[in-house]
C-alpha cells in the first residue's frame, strides 16, 4: 500500500508538472507571437511569461517531482525524512499557489465588468477556469498525498 502511495504522489506531481509547463509553453508562444522577442518586459500586450507567479509554480512542480521520483529509490528513515522535507516544500507551494489564486480573485472581482483577466493576462469569464486554479488544486492534492504517506510511514 505504501509503495502505491509513492507512485500516486509521483503521478500527481507529474500531472502538475506537465500541466504547468504546457501552460508556460503556451504563454511563451503567445508572448513571442505578439512581441517577437522573449526579452521584452515593459509595455507588452501579455505579460512576459517569466514574470507571472505561475511560471515559478511550474518550477516548484518540477522540483517536487524530482524529489518524489528520488523517494522511490529510498528506504526506511532516509525515505521518511525526505518525505517530511517534501511535505514542507509542498506546504509552501500550496500556500504560494492559493495566495497567487487569491490575488487573481481579488483582481478579477475588482476589475470593471468584462475586463477580468487570468494569471497569464488572457481575458477570462471566471477565475475558476484559469491555470492558477488548477495548479493550486494539484499542489493541494500532492500535499494531501504526502501527508497520508507520512501518516502511514509513522504508523508502520
Amino acid at each position: 500500500m505504501r509503495t502505491k502511495l509513492y507512485f500516486i504522489q509521483v503521478g500527481v506531481l507529474l500531472a502538475g508538472t506537465v500541466f504547468s509547463w504546457m501552460t508556460a509553453l503556451v504563454d511563451f508562444m503567445r508572448f513571442y507571437e505578439n512581441e517577437g522577442t522573449l526579452l521584452k518586459i515593459k509595455d507588452c500586450v501579455y505579460p512576459n511569461p517569466v514574470t507571472p507567479l505561475c511560471f515559478y509554480g511550474a518550477i516548484a512542480f518540477a522540483v517536487a517531482l524530482t524529489v518524489s521520483v528520488a523517494l522511490l529509490k529510498k528506504e526506511g528513515e532516509v525515505r521518511f525524512h525526505l518525505e517530511k522535507r517534501l511535505a514542507m516544500f509542498l506546504t509552501a507551494g500550496t500556500i504560494f499557489a492559493w495566495s497567487n489564486f487569491g490575488l487573481l480573485l481579488y483582481y478579477f472581482y475588482t476589475a470593471l465588468p468584462g475586463q477580468g483577466v487570468g494569471c497569464s493576462g488572457v481575458p477570462t469569464s471566471t477565475p475558476f477556469a484559469t491555470p492558477c486554479f488548477y495548479g493550486s488544486i494539484l499542489f493541494l492534492t500532492a500535499l494531501l498525498v504526502s501527508l497520508v504517506i507520512l501518516r502511514t510511514e509513522k504508523i508502520n
